[in-house]
């Protein structure tokens, strides 16, 4: 397939959203009563920044539009899912050091609910959808 500069354009106006509804998020602005016409106009620029994961979840299905269910698509998800083990486990033992962390145990069962990392639902919903796109494509098709 050869690259399609659209959805790069699409991707990195994307990564820009997601720092930016971030930024919005922990600078306090969620927290401000609305009193100015200013204000209404920084809420209509988060309404359009608040697109970034669906920006990301059109420009991974389009780039998927091809995929077929196989052996070697669904092993190709042990990255994911290795990453996501491993990166939860480092994120416990972080917050565990600096007291906030919960027991080995709860932490391990919070893998498989997600609950380990914060972040986690991206994970959950990436994995769903990796898993659920060669089915999608068969019925498309």
């Amino acid at each position: 397939m050869k690259r399609n500069s659209s959805i790069d354009l699409m991707k990195s106006c994307a990564i820009f959203f997601v720092i930016s509804v971030h930024f919005l998020l922990n600078s306090g602005f969620y927290d401000m009563t609305i009193h100015s016409t200013l204000a209404i106009f920084w809420i209509g620029i988060r309404t359009i920044l608040i697109t970034c994961v669906p920006l990301f979840l059109v420009a991974t299905g389009f780039l998927m539009n091809r995929k077929e269910l196989s052996a070697q698509y669904v092993l190709g998800i042990v990255p994911v899912i290795m990453s996501y083990i491993g990166i939860s486990l480092l994120v416990w033992g972080v917050l565990s050091l600096v007291g906030k962390g919960s027991d080995f145990s709860t932490a391990i069962n919070g893998i498989f609910d997600y609950s380990t990392d914060s972040y986690s639902w991206y994970v959950e919903m990436y994995l769903g959808l990796y898993l659920f796109i060669p089915l999608l494509n068969i019925i498309w098709n």
